[in-house]
């Protein structure tokens, strides 16, 4: 009896720290970046559609050099 409750305990133990996991890699703390080349705006539409699987919109705009970083809300 008292295996099978260190058994049970083991199983228990690992399903927690899978869940965990699981859940943790999920979560989104970054917020929505796309850089491109700031002549080719072209780009920026096809990386955010790309990242955001459909439709964007655009937030704010950085100018790094010659690349810009855009942050932008995927509407989903």
């Amino acid at each position: 009896m008292n295996s099978y409750l260190k058994v049970c305990k083991e199983i228990l133990i690992r399903i927690l720290l899978l869940l965990i996991l699981i859940f943790s890699g999920c979560s989104k703390a970054e917020p929505d970046y796309v850089f491109f080349k700031t002549e080719n705006r072209e780009k920026l539409e096809v990386n955010a559609v790309k990242y955001c699987h459909g439709d964007f919109k655009v937030l704010q705009e950085e100018v790094y050099g010659p690349y810009t970083r855009a942050s932008i809300q995927c509407m989903q």
